[in-house]
């Protein structure tokens, strides 16, 4: 009888900095840094055993795989909005001679991948969420949305399973679902953009699902899928370019069906690291 390898369930996350290859080295260094000191700071306050992550560091960002039985609700609750502050804060400071602003896009998947690969992680799980990561409609929600500081994507399975299960934040009406094309593949995900109404985005309406649904509640009976719904909290008020949450606006929200996946090579070094390695 042969041995064969049994992937393990876990939560993938990546996080990259936007614009990083457009900046010096003084300035990279210090966007690793900052980078590397927010996501422990993040984990900290979410108790995530940061220590205790598989990483594949590329310079401009970070692939983890998170320990076995990992809480995905303060990943996307506590981590996120930690995440999300601390680069209000840092883009605002300004101080340093070597500052240049900090944008990431963040991607978080979860399914079975197997940890013993020879030269990284294989399976179509593992690749998933570097495709999301670079996806058009992530880069298209955080180019219409300029002051935002972190934009997220999360697959179907986070959204169907987690997000919509709750508790925790952020509700699930504050995601807008999208279909990623990339690689002859199609991904059904959904984008969020803390402090943000990523329902009013125009920029996103080339990459709305066409039907079916995916997770969570469906539209009210007497809305067909595609159509007009207020966003919570806009009072009904009308349309706004702007997306800050608070304002007015409305959503076409647009439910789809299915994911498909594939099997890649991931971006980066390569290298895996277990424990505190830091790049730069």
């Amino acid at each position: 009888m042969h041995d064969h390898p049994v992937p393990e369930y876990r939560v993938l996350f990546t996080v990259d900095i936007e614009d990083y290859s457009s900046r010096n080295d003084a300035e990279q260094r210090t966007l690793q840094s900052a980078l590397s000191q927010m996501l422990d700071d993040a984990a900290d306050a979410a108790e995530l055993d940061r220590q205790a992550w598989e990483r594949q560091h590329g310079g401009d960002g970070v692939y983890a795989i998170l320990p076995a039985g990992t809480n995905v609700t303060p990943l996307m609750d506590t981590f996120v909005r930690e995440l999300d502050a601390a680069l209000g804060s840092y883009n605002r400071r300004r101080h340093e001679t070597t500052w240049s602003r900090l944008r990431l896009r963040m991607a978080v998947h979860i399914g079975p991948v197997h940890l013993n690969g020879a030269m990284g992680w294989p399976g179509q799980h593992a690749v998933q969420p570097a495709r999301l990561r670079d996806s058009e409609p992530l880069r298209a929600a955080m180019g219409a949305l300029s002051e935002a500081d972190l934009g997220v994507i999360v697959s179907s399975e986070i959204y169907r399973d987690y997000i919509t299960q709750g508790p925790g934040e952020p509700r699930p009406t504050l995601f807008r679902p999208v279909r990623v094309e990339m690689k002859r593949q199609s991904y059904v995900a959904y984008l969020y953009v803390p402090r943000f109404n990523l329902h009013i985005v125009e920029a996103l309406a080339a990459y709305s699902p066409s039907s079916g649904t995916e997770g969570g509640d469906p539209p009210p009976a007497d809305k067909p899928p595609g159509s007009t719904l207020p966003f919570p909290g806009s009072g009904g008020g009308g349309d706004s370019n702007a997306g800050a949450m608070g304002g007015g606006g409305h959503t076409n929200i647009a439910y789809g069906a299915g994911d498909a996946f594939t099997g890649d090579k991931v971006g980066g070094n390569k290298n895996t690291y277990h424990g505190d390695h830091h790049d730069g």
